[in-house]
């Protein structure tokens, strides 16, 4: 390799990790995102009707993010209105309860899709900071 070549190499690198370290999401963004990531999973997990590992999977996410989000509105950190954390951690157990049961064919995916939405929504709307 030429040392114009090697040198070319790390400048691409270095470009590639400035563009991305560039993008800085909020909080509230990156919250979004991963809910609506498990939100798109358990889409798919409710159009594979037969594929209960995707299932599976998608429920699993759904209760670990729940459970985060859970733990998140708990903590003394946490800027939301008390009242708003209460009723969220409420809506965030019947969650986990709905996830938990025993038989993931028996899970009402419409639900959990349209509680998770609903969140979304909320953290898309820049008018509630």
């Amino acid at each position: 390799m030429t040392s114009a070549v090697q040198q070319q190499v790390p400048d691409k690198r270095l470009a590639a990790y400035a563009k991305t370290n560039s993008v800085v999401r909020t909080p509230r963004e990156q919250e979004r995102d991963i809910i609506a990531l498990v939100t798109q999973r358990l889409r798919a997990a409710a159009s594979a009707k037969d594929d209960a590992i995707l299932l599976a999977r998608a429920v699993s996410d759904n209760t670990t993010v729940w459970y985060i989000l859970i733990s998140d509105l708990a903590s003394e950190g946490n800027q939301l209105p008390i009242e708003l954390r209460a009723q969220i951690v409420s809506v965030g157990l019947a969650v986990i309860r709905e996830c938990e049961k025993l038989n993931k064919s028996d899970v009402d995916l419409d639900f959990l899709i349209s509680i998770n939405q609903a969140i979304i929504e909320g953290l898309n709307d820049s008018s509630n900071p």
